[in-house]
């Protein structure tokens, strides 16, 4: 079956029952890709210490570091190519083919014993999440009426912020009694459960009619000119993390002048041109990602290195933010079905910058309500924007283009967090010295968790490490202001029925 399996194809009860089918299954698998790297991140330390009965031989931190970003490398770049494959062969398909490479690295992860096994098999992991975040969205899209995707979205996403609510202590729980493996192993019967699931209980297929001949060179091109950004700036506190930044630019620009030449490219540039909507929805997520991703590495150490709060309660603060955005995904959604897209995500963005305003003032004195109603304002800001903003992109679009768009709204999430790391990196790296390692602070950033590498101590320079986070959340600041007027000038969108915007952005040859 190609299409849309709903009402002109399916009478209303089925069709209603493949939806919540639909949104189950995916919303069942971003809670487990959340909670699984939430929990790895609690098992890290314990991989990493060589005075822990688990210790993998020869891994250190920068091991570890490279054990994270691989797998955060190979989602990011792998999900427009595949996007743009799903909409050729099926959608349904490669988010099978994603659960099922996904669940199969997680069970061989769960027997490595060294850090080459593990680089390898996380990075065959997140080869497998790039099919799977590349489609979940356009499944969703295309199965659910317009009336409705916002409420679908909401849930998909806060299932996400659910996980890594819950993962940090369920994890912590797991790898106390049964070790760090048993981390990967938990996901593989959901896994299971989530390709039988798709592959036999939600019926029908989406993808194009007529298939598309896919830009390879294009393709390659992208996956090397994102390798090169996202892990420069992930080194951005070493000098051949600039070179890597300034190489992507230069294979940026070759990208772009490729995508004009070839007759169907991977990531349709002209999409931008033509539609302001689209155009700046997906910048407003650039901007905002960018702004406040770096929000509790920063408060992270200003809690535990200024504040000199406990580990465990400095992560009991933290947990505000994603409380919050689980709670107020779905309501933000909901409100996206009813009300006019721009005023539902301009306040979201507009109340996280409330929250941002909040923190920039922190000092040695601030009482911690207020670095909590500073983590609350931003997890309601994010509540509200990420699923009205994800259904204004969506909606946005042609049909044929729904795997490609689905993957563009995670790569802007992607290279947002990744350059406002990056940032925060290069910050504590001038202001307190060189010596600090990217990899310590991967530790700290990964999924948010509160981390402490264990041969990192800067609490002795909390005056400058106090500078560094006041001056990042300035410039968040001013990020999070230009993300609020972009996404007011992206305009009006007739949500309820975009055919008349859809046929006017169809990209045809001329």
């Amino acid at each position: 079956m190609l299409g849309l399996p709903m009402t002109n194809q399916l009478s209303d009860p089925d069709a209603r029952k493949q939806r919540i089918t639909a949104l189950s299954i995916i919303s069942l698998s971003s809670f487990i890709s959340a909670f699984s790297g939430s929990a790895f991140s609690v098992a890290a330390p314990v991989m990493t210490n060589s005075l822990s009965p688990q210790h993998v031989p020869g891994l250190d931190e920068a091991g570890m570091g490279w054990i994270i970003t691989i797998y955060i490398l190979a989602t990011a770049m792998l999900q427009i190519p595949f996007g743009k494959i799903s909409d050729n062969y099926g959608r349904k398909k490669i988010y099978i083919i994603g659960t099922i490479i996904f669940t199969s690295a997680a069970l061989v992860l769960g027997f490595m014993n060294s850090e080459t096994t593990l680089v390898i098999f996380r990075f065959v992991q997140g080869a497998g999440s790039a099919l799977v975040f590349a489609t979940g969205t356009a499944i969703l899209t295309s199965i659910y009426p317009k009336e409705e995707r916002g409420k679908a979205f909401g849930i998909s996403i806060g299932s996400v912020y659910l996980g890594l609510t819950v993962g940090p202590s369920l994890g912590g729980v797991i790898v106390e009694h049964l070790g760090w493996r048993s981390v990967f192993f938990s996901v593989v019967p959901f896994g299971i459960i989530i390709a039988f699931l798709m592959a036999f209980v939600l019926k029908g297929e989406w993808k194009n009619e007529e298939k598309e001949k896919i830009d390879f060179v294009g393709a390659v091109i992208y996956v090397i000119t994102l390798f090169l950004l996202l892990y420069g700036f992930r080194s951005i506190n070493t000098s051949y993390g600039f070179y890597l930044i300034g190489a992507s630019v230069l294979t940026l620009i070759f990208f772009i002048f490729w995508e004009r030449k070839v007759e169907v490219p991977i990531l349709e540039l002209k999409l931008f041109k033509k539609n302001r909507f689209f155009t700046f929805a997906n910048l407003t997520a650039f901007l905002f990602y960018t702004a406040t991703s770096s929000t509790s590495l920063l408060l992270n150490y200003y809690l535990q290195d200024v504040l000199y709060l406990s580990v465990s309660l400095a992560g009991v603060i933290l947990l505000a933010r994603p409380i919050a955005q689980a709670i107020l995904s779905p309501i933000g959604g909901r409100l996206s079905d009813k009300i006019e897209h721009r005023t539902i995500t301009t306040i979201g963005v507009a109340t996280g910058l409330v929250g941002l305003v909040m923190l920039a003032f922190v000092n040695q004195k601030t009482h911690i309500v207020l670095v909590i109603f500073g983590l609350l304002f931003g997890g309601i800001g994010f509540g509200l924007f990420s699923s009205p903003n994800a259904n204004s992109i969506m909606s946005s679009v042609p049909k044929k283009m729904y795997g490609v768009t689905s993957a563009l709204i995670g790569t802007m999430r992607t290279i947002g967090q990744s350059i406002s790391l990056g940032f925060a990196t290069l910050l504590f790296s001038v202001f307190l010295g060189p010596n600090i390692s990217s990899s310590a602070f991967q530790f700290k950033t990964e999924f948010l968790l509160p981390v402490i590498p264990s041969n990192l101590s800067i609490s002795q320079h909390s005056p400058l490490l106090l500078m560094s986070i006041k001056i990042a959340f300035f410039v968040a600041v001013g990020l999070c202001i230009l993300a609020v007027i972009s996404s007011y000038l992206r305009g009006k969108i007739n949500f309820r029925n975009n055919n008349s915007l859809n046929q006017k952005n169809e990209i045809t040859k001329n």
